[in-house]
């Protein structure tokens, strides 16, 4: 691209950024004017709406000590102005019919003579409420009603309180309270938050328990000292918690419905008759989450225009060059091709020399897993070479016997002599066998390969069986049944156990009083577990963890390739070889052991109640 056309693109590039901040500024100013109104709308529709619940509850409960001020039985009692019990449970009838949460007497002095909770343990009989103003009101011969924290039952409630006249004097007052916390159950079924506030702007009712008992203006000290007479919010002064009303550059909610703060966006009702408002609120964030999500739909509306027009820029200039590009690109074209058939062609020379290398590493593979046999082999060759001494010395001696016998023609004893030796030569036989399965190559794995674990287990231990009684080593082989197969190959699950026993036999030369390995047999579905157990002296946590790596021994004449065979060779199968440490502790505090886990998948799944021990 020359000169020229980099200059135009750097233009082209400075009129889109312009436009679009400009665009941005204005969808931001126009986002956020929208969501205020938006919420204003939903905040006063909460507010109203939640506000008319409340005074509906109240108004079920507004003209109930109206209507108590005329029973006679009540104004009877008033008359005496002392304690009843007949009139306890007459308030006690009422209760139940109103459902309010208390209605109680006073006499004038403000002494409560009869309450319908006078078996509980907080009943307001004998207390004195004088300073409340339902009390002060009524007895001036007026209805009141007012929101308070109970002195005695510590409850918010909402008292209405009505004169109890006899003989044109009011000799009493009958109060009913509310219990606001059931209905402020009521509020946390909203989505929004709530707050309900009195006369001095304190909040007594709130879906948000940590705005209760808060005032969101501070007090004067007129409210303060009338707070504290009427003990309205307990002993103690609402704190003063402005953050709703920070910065709203208003002192008091009069004429002012919507408050906007740092933090928050609230809409307050009108006071409802019945002495309280109710405010509905956001956090800022909900606003400024909506108008970010404005800002970013304008900003990738924008990105992809200016991607168009960018394109649209781009095509004019590429016309210009298209002509010169044309007359490059068959050149270039050819001179590709050419690349990628050599590429291609190296490609396949890696992929034919890693085919050779797979199968000269699995060759290589077996051949190593032939020489471990044969390794194994000679170093059991002593026990073998004297396994089949014995019987040819046996032989001898027999033959020599029977050319005396039959010089003397004693031919019932050179028949006995040569039934031994038939027997003798059997023996020789199976150990020569036992010997030709083990070292033959087993070949490439087949699907259908199987193995009868009896049989496995019956061929490794006879393998190695002069060797472990020479050295003392008692073998535990549990009872296997026949009907045990195995989806490996025999002749390689024979090598498995055979290094297993053997490396067990040589970790306890040496070690103990009384060498001991077992075998264990576990079944869990489609898979076979079997555990080799030695109680000799175990191996350290720094052998434990390399036990399975190439040439890792801790003989001085050992290879170290018989574990990491066996692993493999079970890896190949789909199964696993692991080891740990015995959990039994010997006199010096070390553990008794090893135990080497062989899981091998069975070609029949075998569900056993009972696992078969050694």
């Amino acid at each position: 691209m020359n000169l020229l056309n980099i200059n135009a693109l750097r233009h082209f590039l400075s009129v889109l950024f312009a436009i679009g901040v400009f665009g941005l500024v204005l969808t931001h100013h126009y986002a956020t004017q929208y969501q205020q109104d938006q919420w204003q709308d939903k905040l006063k529709s909460q507010a109203i709406q939640t506000g008319q619940e409340i005074e509906y509850e109240l108004a079920k409960f507004e003209q109930v000590p109206n209507l108590l001020s005329h029973d006679p039985r009540l104004l009877a009692a008033v008359k005496v102005g002392s304690p009843s019990h007949s009139l306890n449970l007459l308030l006690s009838d009422w209760l139940d019919q109103s459902l309010a949460d208390t209605i109680y007497v006073h006499d004038k002095t403000g002494v409560v003579i009869a309450s319908s909770n006078y078996q509980q343990d907080d009943s307001f009989i004998g207390a004195n409420f004088a300073f409340r103003p339902y009390f002060q009101n009524a007895l001036k011969g007026h209805t009141a009603q007012y929101v308070a924290l109970g002195v005695r039952s510590n409850k918010r409630g909402y008292f209405f309180s009505s004169p109890l006249w006899v003989d044109g004097e009011v000799k009493g007052v009958v109060t009913v309270k509310v219990n606001l916390e059931q209905l402020e159950q009521t509020l946390a079924q909203n989505d929004g938050d709530l707050l309900v506030t009195g006369v001095h702007n304190v909040v007594f009712m709130s879906n948000l328990p940590n705005w209760r008992y808060r005032a969101l203006f501070p007090l004067s000290k007129q409210a303060q000292q009338e707070l504290n007479q009427t003990q309205q919010y307990g002993e103690t002064l609402p704190l003063y918690y402005g953050e709703l009303t920070k910065q709203s550059g208003v002192n008091q909610f009069e004429n002012h419905q919507l408050l906007v703060s740092p933090n928050y966006l609230a809409y307050t009702t009108n006071m409802f008759d019945k002495g309280f408002r109710v405010i509905a609120f956001i956090h800022q964030q909900e606003v400024s989450t909506a108008v970010l999500q404005a800002d970013m739909v304008y900003l990738l509306l924008y990105a992809l225009v200016s991607l168009i027009a960018l394109a649209w820029f781009q095509m004019l200039v590429n016309k210009a060059r298209l002509a010169n590009v044309n007359a490059n690109l068959e050149l270039k074209v050819q001179e590709r091709t050419l690349i990628l058939s050599q590429a291609n062609d190296k490609l396949q020379q890696t992929v034919r020399q890693y085919e050779q290398s797979q199968q000269e590493l699995k060759q290589t593979q077996q051949e190593l897993t032939q020489a471990t046999k044969l390794a194994l082999l000679g170093e059991l060759s002593a026990s073998i070479n004297h396994e089949i001494n014995q019987p040819l010395a046996a032989l001898k001696t027999y033959t020599e016997n029977s050319q005396r016998l039959m010089e003397k023609e004693r031919y019932p004893m050179v028949q006995d002599n040569l039934n031994k030796m038939l027997a003798l030569n059997d023996t020789i036989a199976e150990v020569i066998a036992r010997l030709k399965v083990f070292t033959r190559k087993s070949g490439q794995h087949q699907h259908n390969e199987i193995a009868h674990l009896h049989d496995a287990v019956h061929n490794a231990s006879s393998i190695l069986s002069n060797k472990l009684i020479k050295q003392g080593v008692t073998l535990k082989v549990p009872s296997i049944g026949r009907d045990v197969i195995l989806a490996i190959h025999n002749v390689e699950l024979e090598q498995v156990l055979i290094n297993l026993l053997h490396n067990a036999a040589q970790a306890m030369e040496g070690h103990g009083i009384d060498p001991q390995i077992s075998i264990t047999v576990q079944y869990h579905g489609s898979q076979c577990d079997i555990l080799i157990s030695d109680n000799g002296p175990g191996m350290s946590h720094d052998a434990l963890a390399k036990v399975f790596d190439p040439f890792f021994t801790t003989k001085p004449e050992g290879l170290g390739l018989g574990l990491t065979i066996s692993k493999r060779i079970l890896e190949s199968y789909q199964g696993t070889l692991a080891a740990y440490q015995n959990k039994e502790i010997d006199s010096i505090g070390q553990s008794k052991g090893m135990t080497f886990i062989v899981t091998v998948p069975c070609a029949i799944n075998i569900n056993k109640e009972e696992n078969r021990h050694a």
